[in-house]
């Protein structure tokens, strides 16, 4: 029990400097590529382009899983079709400068589109590092959207995670080339997740609050200052820790799914954790 209130402590002492790490200024930079794995998938996918208001053109990468994907619904994304995916876009960035204005939460973008998206991209979007099922994750989703699309609505640990993976596909899929264009959408969902992240430290650990700060530390992998990635990192494998132990030594019996993303998130844990300590 010693330990656990070690941990605890540690994590809490933490929390003085994750506000300026986790700053979302920070974030306003963001100029990463998906790497190694993640820049292998990309080469062999398909572009559609999209143009984007005075900017030029923007265009989201499409895999042949994609195209097989899209290939069995009635028709292609509205949403995504020029003159519709400019309007979408302009409307997200006014209402994210609002946001900005008050330093309030940034609404999510539409549910017919972000289910949509979700669908395409989520699978390749995790594939390196899988530690929540797409059943699970559109569970969430659906309830967060059913409670409020313009805050936590008392669950921090889901706004969190919603938004953190969010990120995560979107920012997968943008195409090289487009990331100014689609930097205000991920930026947005990503400080959305950071907001609430001292809520996550310091309540008791469960398996999606050690999603949501694994999926956090994952995007925050691409971001300039390295220290928003340690701290992350490190408190989702603190996190991990506490909640093995109450599992164990209350003999804790959980779905089968469950178990399985436990052991998901423990080895993605580890994979972080030794990044981290190279960037050290």
């Amino acid at each position: 029990m010693q330990s656990l209130q070690d941990s605890q402590e540690t994590m809490r002492w933490q929390l003085d400097n994750s506000s300026a790490i986790l700053n979302p200024q920070n974030a306003n930079d963001f100029t990463r590529r998906p790497k190694d794995g993640e820049q292998a998938q990309l080469t062999s996918s398909r572009t559609l382009a999209v143009n984007i208001g005075d900017s030029g053109s923007s265009s989201l990468n499409f895999s042949s899983r994609d195209l097989g994907a899209r290939n069995r619904l009635p028709i292609f994304p509205d949403f995504l079709l020029p003159g519709n995916f400019d309007r979408n876009l302009a409307t997200f960035k006014a209402q994210a400068n609002e946001a900005t204005a008050t330093r309030g939460f940034y609404p999510l973008m539409p549910l017919y589109i972000i289910r949509r998206l979700i669908e395409i991209y989520f699978t390749d979007a995790m594939a390196e590092h899988q530690f929540i099922t797409l059943a699970s994750f559109m569970t969430l989703l659906e309830a967060q959207y059913a409670a409020s699309a313009v805050g936590p609505a008392e669950d921090a640990t889901r706004w969190a995670l919603v938004n953190a993976i969010l990120a995560l596909a979107i920012r997968f899929k943008t195409a090289v080339g487009s990331e100014s264009d689609i930097a205000p959408v991920t930026d947005s969902l990503y400080k959305n997740a950071t907001m609430v992240v001292h809520q996550l430290i310091l309540q008791e650990p469960n398996l999606p609050s050690i999603q949501a700060l694994l999926a956090m530390a994952i995007f925050s992998r691409g971001l300039p200052d390295v220290q928003a990635f340690i701290m992350l990192t490190t408190n989702a494998s603190r996190q991990l820790e506490i909640f093995g132990r109450k599992r164990f030594m209350g003999n804790s019996t959980s779905p089968v799914c469950e178990e399985d993303q436990f052991e998901q998130a423990y080895e993605v844990s580890n994979r972080l954790s030794e990044e981290a300590s190279r960037s050290i």
